[in-house]
């Protein structure tokens, strides 16, 4: 609580209830100074000067403490302090105040309810003065007057302190509520998902492998050298092709009813990485594709699926392939860096020199059967965060600040918790 009295601002009706009992002082002890001091290290501040006649004191004139001056011994000693004559006294008699001409002194300490020291509340006069003790209790009731209103000040300082931890309470409760409910909007989504693909895939899936049979045997039983039936063939030969892409799909949709059926084992994600270039080269070449690998050595290992992992990789090099189709003039690379994330996580990176990301569709990106392909069916990377948030991890996708775009994704080191 310290910090914030120190820089505690008294309210405006405080300070005018402070100026009627000061001036107050001042007449009824008959003396040309009644002042109320703040102490503001390393100075100390008049805080409220009385509007007397005679008073050498101005309302927030500083003077620096370790001088010797009258109120830094009573707020050392929180102790009422009596100098009836400075000249007469060897303790007081090089006093700063005698130079203003304030011989005598009677002051009380002021403080917080904590204890901390406010400052002081005090009288002066220009000739010799023994305070009476008549005197001395006016002071110190007026003394009780500003510490009560101090009190007050702090329960207000308290409460205010109070309300605004509560509302930065309910305002993180607020945004882990938000979060938990996308988290379980897409949790939902991808049961409902789930269910509804399983049930599609299961029905659609029989009567594509017949059409396919069908299609082939009638090839097989044609008359291969009748260039009468070449246009029958042809047919033929194009309902077996699209029969062979509908059941790639079938299987690409599968697969998202899968995503619970993980074999986890320790893993070095470097290992899969290599595992998934020897694949991918190849493919990459015959693109016109430059293919790189940055891994941090020494990296913990992780607890997965190799099978997924190796998915998730292979989607985001597949995408990157097909976003710089569409560049020209601009050498086409794919890197892939491995390093540590923070304490407990791994970080994958897929960089790419291709078209970059659309920002309207940026928070799309991983929405199930969202997709910019004429072609496409958008689960590439709905199954890579499926994939992925299953490893303890988290992905996302930005376009680079010089060409391309790089898709990260972070997997749970193995040994933590999740």
């Amino acid at each position: 609580m310290k910090n914030a009295l120190e820089i505690a601002q008294i309210p405006a009706e405080i300070t005018e209830k402070w100026q009627e009992i000061i001036d107050l002082l001042a007449e009824v002890l008959h003396v040309p100074s009644a002042l109320i001091m703040k102490v503001e290290p390393p100075n100390i501040r008049v805080f409220v000067c009385s509007d007397s006649e005679g008073n050498p004191y101005e309302r927030d004139e500083l003077a620096c403490l370790n001088t010797g001056l009258y109120c830094e011994t009573v707020m050392k000693s929180r102790q009422l302090l009596l100098v009836p004559d400075a000249l007469a006294d060897q303790e007081w008699n090089a006093n700063p105040d005698i130079k203003l001409g304030m011989i005598s002194y009677m002051g009380f300490p002021v403080a917080w309810p904590n204890g901390d020291i406010f400052g002081t509340i005090c009288v002066l006069d220009a000739r010799p003065n023994e305070y009476s003790e008549l005197y001395r209790k006016i002071l110190f009731q007026c003394r009780e007057v500003l510490q009560t209103d101090l009190k007050v000040l702090q329960a207000s300082i308290d409460l205010e302190h109070k309300v605004l931890e509560r509302t930065a309470e309910l305002r993180r409760s607020g945004e882990l509520l938000q979060k938990a409910q996308t988290e379980l909007a897409h949790a939902t989504r991808v049961t409902t998902l789930g269910e509804l693909t399983s049930s599609l895939a299961h029905e659609v899936s029989q009567p594509l492998g017949a059409m396919s049979l069908n299609a082939t045997a009638a090839l097989c039983s044609l008359d291969l050298e009748n260039p009468d039936l070449g246009e029958a063939r042809d047919a033929l030969r194009a309902i077996i092709m699209d029969g062979e892409r509908a059941n790639d799909v079938i299987r690409r949709v599968r697969a998202l009813t899968k995503m619970n059926d993980i074999q986890k084992t320790p893993l070095d994600i470097n290992d899969v990485i290599k595992d998934v270039m020897l694949i991918f080269r190849q493919e990459a070449l015959s693109h016109g594709v430059s293919l790189s690998q940055e891994s941090a050595s020494a990296l913990p290992q992780v607890l997965g699926d190799r099978v997924q992992l190796q998915q998730v990789l292979v989607n985001l090099l597949m995408n990157g392939i097909q976003a710089m189709s569409a560049v020209t003039g601009r050498r086409h690379e794919l890197r892939i860096r491995s390093q540590e994330q923070g304490p407990d996580h791994i970080l994958v990176a897929v960089e790419d020199t291709g078209t970059g990301i659309d920002p309207q569709n940026a928070d799309r990106l991983f929405s199930a059967f969202f997709t910019t392909k004429p072609d496409g069916l958008g689960l590439g990377l709905s199954i890579c965060q499926s994939i992925v948030e299953r490893h303890g991890g988290k992905i996302w996708g930005a376009s680079n600040s010089g060409v391309g775009s790089t898709f990260q994704f972070t997997l749970l080191a193995r040994g933590q918790v999740h």
